[in-house]
């Protein structure tokens, strides 16, 4: 009997492997091809699916996309469980960053949107949830974009440099911001 097939994963299986690919190359360089190889498909799969290179890089850039509303929503529920934001910051930023491929791809799509308006909303997701939990922190939406620049910066420098995050630094950023602002936990 021929094992069951499963157009399903074989989907999921395409959009992991253009995720992967522009992460390693950027969304410039991706082709239908390279993501099929990288995916162990026939060419015609990825055609099948996404008839588009549009269509596989959006779909990619979809699920990137995802990630990081997970990652934002896991940071938030640390940082209201927090004792110590400036350390907790820290800590998520250095684990955001051991996943290089991701966050790769995520500043990749930021990039994208620059030139290609349809990708637009979902790096927007990314600036805004990192600005709704930062204002939540901080005090406030001004103080929110003061400490989402900032971490925002400090993780793009550290994947720009290839240096390990500037820990310090970072954290006196945020002690700086976060200092006299309202605790989410305790209310004062």
């Amino acid at each position: 009997m021929n094992a069951r097939r499963d157009p399903e994963g074989r989907r999921r299986a395409i959009v992991r492997a253009a995720v992967e690919e522009i992460a390693e190359v950027g969304v410039g360089n991706v082709t239908h091809r390279r993501i099929a190889a990288r995916a162990g498909v026939p060419l015609g799969s990825t055609t099948y699916y996404f008839p588009t290179l549009d269509d596989l890089v959006s779909a990619a850039l979809r699920e990137a996309t995802e990630t990081a509303r997970a990652h934002l929503e896991a940071w938030a529920d640390e940082l209201t469980a927090s004792e110590d934001l400036g350390g907790t910051f820290v800590d998520l930023a250095r684990r955001y960053l051991a996943d290089r491929d991701q966050a790769l791809l995520e500043y990749e799509l930021c990039l994208a949107a620059t030139r290609t308006p349809q990708l637009r909303p979902a790096a927007q997701l990314w600036i805004d949830g990192l600005r709704g939990i930062c204002a939540r922190f901080s005090g406030g939406p001004e103080r929110g974009f003061a400490l989402a620049a900032l971490v925002d910066g400090a993780l793009l420098e550290a994947l720009v440099t290839g240096d390990e995050l500037d820990a310090d630094g970072l954290r006196a950023g945020v002690e700086s911001l976060v200092g006299r602002a309202v605790s989410p936990r305790t209310g004062g």
